[in-house]
C-alpha cells in the first residue's frame, strides 16, 4: 500500500513540473511581449537603437526555438498566440 501511494505522490509532482520545453515556450512569450512594447514605444527609439533590440529579441527567440528541439513548432506557437 505505502508503495503505490509513494508511487501515486510522484508521478503527480512529475505531472505538475514544467517541462524544459514548457519554460522555453513561456520565456519566449516574454520576449514577443517585449518587442511588441519595443514597437510600441518605437518613437522613444532612434532606428538604429530599434532595429538592434528588435534584433537582439528575434535572436533570443530563435536560439530559444532552436534550444527547443522542434524548432518550426515552438516558432508556431510563439508568433500564433
Amino acid at each position: 500500500m505505502k508503495l503505490s501511494l509513494v508511487s501515486l505522490l510522484v508521478l503527480l509532482s512529475l505531472s505538475s513540473c514544467k517541462s524544459e520545453y514548457e519554460e522555453r515556450l513561456e520565456e519566449a512569450r516574454v520576449l514577443k511581449e517585449s518587442m511588441a512594447l519595443v514597437e510600441a514605444n518605437s518613437s522613444n527609439y532612434e532606428q538604429y537603437d530599434l532595429y538592434n533590440e528588435k534584433k537582439l529579441l528575434e535572436d533570443e527567440i530563435r536560439f530559444l526555438a532552436k534550444v527547443s528541439g522542434n524548432e518550426k513548432l515552438f516558432l508556431k506557437e510563439v508568433y500564433e498566440d
